[in-house]
C-alpha cells in the first residue's frame, strides 16, 4: 500500500494513473527520446557537454595552476585532458589561493567557473543525457 502511495504521489500528473505516462517530460520543454537521438558530441564546437550532474569533490593546493575543462569531453573530469582540440571551447587556467577541498563544476553550466554554483539542480541539466549539450 505504502508503495502505491509513493508511485501515485510521483505519477500525479499523468493522464493513466497510477501509471506514468511521460507527462513530466513535457514539463522540461521537449521529449526526453527526440532528446536522445538528436544530440550527439559533434552537436556543436562551441557549446560545452553535460560532463556529469553532480559536481567534484576536490582537495586543491596552494600556488597549484590547474585547467579547469570547459568543454565537457575529458575523460579526466573535471580537469583537462586535452580533448578540447576538436572544438573552439578552452580550458579554464586557475590557481588556488588557499589549500582546501572545493566542489568543481561538471554539468559546465557554472556561472562561477571553475566552481559549482549548484546550475546542475536546473531540470535541464538534471535531465540532459551525460556527453550531450543543452
Amino acid at each position: 500500500k505504502q508503495w502505491y502511495q509513493r508511485r501515485v504521489a510521483i505519477t500525479a500528473g499523468t493522464h493513466n494513473p497510477p501509471f506514468c505516462d511521460m507527462t513530466h517530460f513535457k514539463v522540461m520543454g521537449g521529449n526526453l527520446f527526440s532528446r536522445l537521438s538528436s544530440k550527439t558530441l559533434e552537436d556543436s564546437k562551441d557549446v560545452p557537454l553535460v560532463a556529469g550532474r553532480l559536481p567534484s569533490y576536490q582537495n586543491l593546493e596552494e600556488g597549484k595552476t590547474y585547467l579547469w575543462c570547459a568543454c565537457g569531453r575529458s575523460s579526466e573530469q573535471p580537469f583537462c585532458d586535452g580533448s578540447h582540440s576538436c572544438t573552439n571551447i578552452k580550458p579554464l587556467s586557475f590557481t588556488p589561493e588557499k589549500t582546501k577541498p572545493r566542489w568543481l563544476c561538471t554539468c559546465k553550466q557554472t556561472k562561477n567557473a571553475p566552481y559549482c554554483d549548484a546550475s546542475h539542480l536546473d531540470v535541464e541539466v538534471q535531465t540532459a543525457v551525460e556527453g550531450t549539450s543543452i
